[in-house]
């Protein structure tokens, strides 16, 4: 692993000639509770791997400090052959000119201390994302950025499918940004205890009318460019990271916006297939399920028009074959039936901050996210004691 750089100018000196570039964004060191660990690794072994396996391929490690990417040598270890580029890129924090709109957040939200708090410019997956583009810009040639999530599980053959999926979606000689979709959102990591139902309940609260799901996300007509696995041409890396609101919270659905409106081909594939592409989270119990059935549900709050029971995919009705599984399997009525108790205990408490205090937070790794229902921008904040 090279010493990390801040310098995107030379991320890309040393990228030269590469084709895929995979940019691993490291929130946080590598997990030390074993569980945790156990499916981090698999995960991250699972893209490693195949990378390893494809020409001209290389890892972009992005963190948030030397520490961070540190704790991933040992992993790193083990793929010697594949080129690897580490950074380092953070979001900043704000020191606006009175008044600020945002700057009184802290107090009448009632938080801890309010005083202490920082707000910052974006999110620091924004940052990583960002700084990746700026890489891939500088990249001559043909050639893809992905931007992975830590929990993309890849299987053998998976890059090559997308790629080729890309070339024939291509529009004006341009290849498509392509995404793949999973239905397999949880899925058992090898030698790690997870209790089934909590993998079948995640999977039951975001399958909710799946035939439709397929439909709209291979249609073209809906979002087609994702967050959790995506290729993108170097080639529309610049127009991306100059057109982007990066205070928009879902980074994935705006990027997809800029790439339509700049007249780009995008296209999601439809892999059902857990041995070629699914997610393996760090989700063991019924807590872990609330954080990110919350977290989702925030991301529905700030489209216009849009209510605590609205838009979320975890919000639609369950489809036909849903319905037909849960009459003849006691193990997944069971599972619905945990996702849905989940789902409402999540409503109650975002409608209760809106009510109380006009605006609702999550907090996610580092930081606190707050939005404001019909408000498209997020506010990010926290503790600087928190980063170090």
């Amino acid at each position: 692993m090279t010493t990390p750089t801040t310098d995107p100018r030379t991320a890309a000196e040393q990228l030269d000639g590469c084709t895929t570039i995979s940019a691993e964004f490291i929130f946080q060191p590598r997990p030390t509770e074993p569980r945790a660990r156990q499916v981090f690794d698999f995960a991250l072994r699972s893209r490693l791997a195949e990378l390893s396996r494809t020409q001209g391929a290389a890892a972009l490690l992005i963190g948030r400090d030397e520490a961070a990417l540190a704790s991933l040598t040992p992993l790193m270890e083990d793929y010697r052959l594949l080129p690897v580029v580490a950074a380092v890129a953070n979001p900043t924090p704000i020191y606006p000119a009175e008044p600020d709109p945002y700057a009184r957040t802290p107090w009448l939200g009632a938080w801890e201390t309010p005083a202490d708090w920082w707000r910052y410019d974006l999110t620091d997956r924004w940052a990583r994302i960002l700084f990746a583009l700026d890489v891939a810009r500088r990249l001559e040639g043909p050639g893809y950025l992905v931007m992975p999530a830590n929990d993309a599980v890849w299987g053998s053959g998976l890059l090559r499918l997308l790629a080729d999926f890309s070339r024939r979606h291509a529009r004006a000689g341009v290849p498509a940004a392509v995404s793949p979709y999973t239905p397999w959102q949880h899925s058992p990591a090898p030698g790690v205890e997870i209790d089934p139902l909590i993998i079948t309940a995640l999977n039951a609260g975001f399958e909710r009318n799946t035939s439709s799901m397929r439909q709209r996300v291979t249609s073209g007509v809906g979002q087609a460019f994702w967050g959790k696995m995506s290729l993108l041409p170097f080639v529309m890396a610049e127009t991306v990271r100059r057109n982007v609101e990066t205070m928009v919270w879902e980074d994935d659905l705006e990027i997809d916006r800029v790439l339509k409106e700049a007249g780009f081909a995008v296209a999601c594939r439809w892999v059902d297939q857990r041995a070629l592409y699914s997610q393996a989270l760090p989700v063991f119990d019924r807590a872990g399920l609330r954080r990110v059935f919350e977290r989702t549900l925030h991301y529905s709050l700030v489209i216009p028009g849009a209510t605590p029971a609205g838009t979320s995919l975890l919000n639609q009705p369950l489809g036909d074959a849903q319905r037909l599984r849960r009459q003849v399997s006691r193990r997944y009525d069971a599972a619905v039936a945990l996702s849905e108790a989940v789902i409402a205990e999540c409503h109650a408490a975002i409608a209760g901050r809106l009510e109380r205090y006009g605006m609702s937070w999550v907090d996610w790794g580092a930081y606190r996210y707050v939005v404001r229902v019909g408000d498209p921008l997020v506010q990010v904040w926290n503790y600087p004691s928190n980063l170090i």
